[in-house]
């Protein structure tokens, strides 16, 4: 290390370094930079009074330390991800299927759930609005708040329960922070309730249609005309069957065929030797899942009098179904419902599995979980001619009457051909429930609005480094993609930022060969930007969570042109006092400022641009940032008065926050005197081209006020709440 290195330098760099983690990594930090016993990792208090005067950048020791970690140059951190709200069909612990299954794999990819309960309800009059129960990492069932319990299967929410609810969903919503949402629904009763939400914080909602529900038992007719309306107003429509696919496809929404699946490593695991079936009489004939309406009883009796020879174990709760004919006969076995850990374990024993089910409406809709475990054991099937078996014909045998099914059966039973055994379990290694989530990610991925994040760099490639791993950190919204353009920097930003492009599939790099300015970069970036959302932030910039899904909330509303954040280094009433020191404290900090200003804007007479967002309509309306400023300074200025004079509000989100460090870019121009000269020249242009006098910014407090839209339901139910 140079001892030679300038003091502020020096404090500079540890101060960018104690918010690299890990721990071990900071410490060996310490010990390059020579820290003195029981130094401070605090960051340094940033004067009132020009504080970007007080950075020096020094990158070449940035790289020194940097080289001195293996694989530190380079990382690839997983981003946040946006909270599911799951307006559930079953209670968690009711019996596991493709509802927990679903919800399960979105937790293993980092999203937080919120499985809200449809038994289980707390009353209105209480003062607690809501209960929780943590299941599992990432997964907590909620029971709401009501005036009265709903039947979720009969009623659809509606008056002042709708009310209840949706005041008890505000609470868990202010409990755990949840800054970006999506509602999933699977079942259409808590349409007025998913849709109101949506009007209100702009969560999509996603109906996970699982089910012809037409004719299904319990299922009223109020509730299929809250289905349609679901279908019609959700944002991305989630179907299991090919029937339901082509049944919706006349709404033209945006559809998924996200059939139904298998957790294969599950079953692979524990479908292996055991004596939960002790010496069962061969050939075993199994089948588990429910006993109830579309279970063809006559069927099952047919085949167990006409194969006395073979042992059949029925595996499933029995609903409203007669089953006294089946108990009668020696060789059936109903074992009742069996806990979801054991089926694997039951599978082995199978030497056939089958599906008797009656072939009607809803059978012919529906996609059976069971296939897909049966065949993850490599067992032979045998079922009823449904639809949507069709996709694996070849890998089971399908019947078309009860005779067929016999024969089948037998044919079954003989079967030795290890090649299709290995072709089933193939089948279902491809149709697990993590490919099932990657197709709904996918769609609500297509679905939502992009935003593009575009940032200018001009060498400090430590702020730049630090400002990439916050937004692919801390950004859960479900689309973006970040372009940076680099206006010829001379350290090793270009070479970085090309490794970084190779890694995150939705980084865009331009690299100048000239430095640009801050204007001309901007408009380069802007005329790549593919997203419907466009957002200007500094490279000298550190995002919490939160950040773009609450600016993006702001600018939906078509009277406002643009908005930015509040910081903790501004020349205007953005600027917020701050107690933070490091970047674990700066993000709890935002945390509990952006909360307790929740919904809170104020208008204000300009913007700097470390961090701000407007729609597509409103750039198109505008136009590019004016290059005539050259490398920088007063295009912001500017912008915001076009903005003003086309009628738009220009608007500071006091529940947005962001860190900035300060105008890092400027460094030079203090240093060769020259920051004066240019600050003079765009003063003189700005006041020539506006014929007005600038007047300088000034640190006062902003009158804020609610930005929470008024909304209204299906029930005509209306909140300002």
């Amino acid at each position: 290390m140079n001892w030679l290195m300038n003091q502020k330098s020096t404090q500079f760099i540890r101060r960018i370094l104690v918010w690299i983690l890990p721990s071990s990594v900071k410490a060996l930090i310490k010990r390059a930079l020579k820290y003195p016993p029981n130094a401070s990792d605090k960051l340094a208090e940033v004067e009132n009074e020009e504080p970007y005067r007080k950075i020096v950048v020094c990158p070449q020791l940035l790289k020194e330390v940097s080289d001195s970690i293996p694989g530190s140059s380079i990382e690839l951190i997983s981003g946040q991800r946006a909270d599911i709200i799951c307006f559930s069909i079953i209670d968690w612990d009711f019996r596991f299927q493709r509802p927990q299954q679903i919800m399960t794999q979105f937790a293993n990819n980092g999203h937080r759930i919120f499985y809200i309960s449809v038994s289980n309800f707390l009353s209105a009059k209480d003062a607690l609005k809501f209960s929780v129960t943590n299941i599992k990492k990432n997964i907590f069932e909620i029971a709401l708040s009501a005036q009265q319990p709903p039947n979720i299967y009969g009623d659809v929410l509606s008056g002042e329960n709708l009310h209840a609810l949706f005041d008890s969903l505000a609470e868990v919503r202010r409990h755990f922070k949840i800054d970006e949402a999506i509602s999933y629904v699977m079942i259409a009763s808590w349409t007025p309730l998913a849709l109101d939400i949506h009007r209100h914080w702009g969560w999509p909602v996603i109906y996970d249609c699982m089910d012809e529900w037409d004719n299904f038992p319990l299922i009223t007719s109020a509730i299929l005309q809250a289905e349609l309306e679901l279908v019609k107003k959700c944002d991305l429509l989630v179907v299991t069957a090919q029937q339901l696919y082509d049944k919706w496809e006349q709404y033209h929404r945006p559809m998924v065929l996200a059939r139904n699946a298998v957790n294969y490593e599950f079953y692979a695991e524990r479908c292996r030797p055991n004596e939960i079936l002790k010496n069962p009489p061969h050939p075993l004939i199994g089948y588990y899942g429910a006993i109830a309406d579309w279970f063809d009883v006559e069927l099952m009796v047919y085949i167990a009098r006409n194969r006395p020879q073979y042992t059949y174990i029925l595996l499933g709760g029995v609903f409203n179904v007669d089953v006294s004919e089946l108990q009668s006969l020696p060789n059936v076995k109903l074992l009742g419902q069996q806990p979801y850990e054991s089926m694997p374990q039951y599978l082995y024993h199978f030497d056939v599995c089958i599906i008797p089910f009656k072939v009607n409406a809803i059978t012919e809709a529906t996609d059976p979980v069971k296939i897909y475990e049966y065949l993850s054991g490599g067992k032979p099937v045998v079922s009823v001619a449904l639809s949507e078996l069709k996709t694996c014909q070849e890998l089971i045998y399908l019947a078309g009457d009860y005779a067929e099914f016999l024969l089948k059966l037998d044919a079954a039973v003989l079967e030795r051909d290890a090649e299709l055994v290995q072709r089933r379990r193939l089948f279902a290694q491809q149709n697990t429930w993590e490919t099932r989530y990657e197709q709904i990610w996918s769609g609500i991925h297509q679905v939502t609005s992009k935003a593009s994040i575009l940032i200018v760099s001009y060498n400090n490639l430590a702020l730049t480094r630090l400002c990439l791993d916050s937004i692919y950190r801390n950004t859960a919204y479900p689309n973006y993609e970040v372009i940076i353009v680099d206006n010829n920097s001379s350290d090793d930003s270009p070479s970085y930022l090309k490794a970084m492009s190779e890694i995150h599939d939705n980084l865009k790099v331009i690299l100048n060969s000239t430095n640009n300015g801050f204007a001309r970069a901007n408009n380069q970036g802007l005329e790549l930007a593919t997203g419907e959302y466009l957002i200007l932030l500094n490279n000298d910039t550190i995002v919490p969570p939160g950040w773009l899904s609450r600016l993006l909330y702001h600018i939906a509303d078509p009277e406002i042109g643009i908005v930015g954040s509040v910081t903790n280094a501004v020349y205007n009433e953005a600027k917020v006092e701050v107690n933070y020191s490091t970047w674990g404290q700066m993000e709890s900090f935002s945390k509990d400022y952006t909360w307790q200003n929740d919904g809170q804007i104020a208008e204000i007479h300009m913007l700097a641009m470390y961090c701000v967002a407007f729609r597509r309509d409103v750039y198109k309306d505008i136009g590019p940032l004016d290059e005539r400023f050259g490398i920088g300074m007063f295009e912001d200025d500017d912008y915001s008065l076009r903005i003003h004079e086309k009628g738009y509000k220009v608007i500071c989100a006091l529940d947005a926050f962001v860190h900035h460090f300060g105008q890092a870019s400027f460094k030079r121009l203090y240093e060769d005197g020259t920051y004066d000269a240019l600050f003079n020249e765009n003063r003189r242009k700005y006041e020539d081209k506006w014929q007005i006098e600038w007047q300088p910014h000034r640190n006062v407090t902003l009158s804020p006020y609610s930005h929470n839209f008024r909304f209204e339901s299906l029930n005509g139910h209306k909140s300002t709440k």
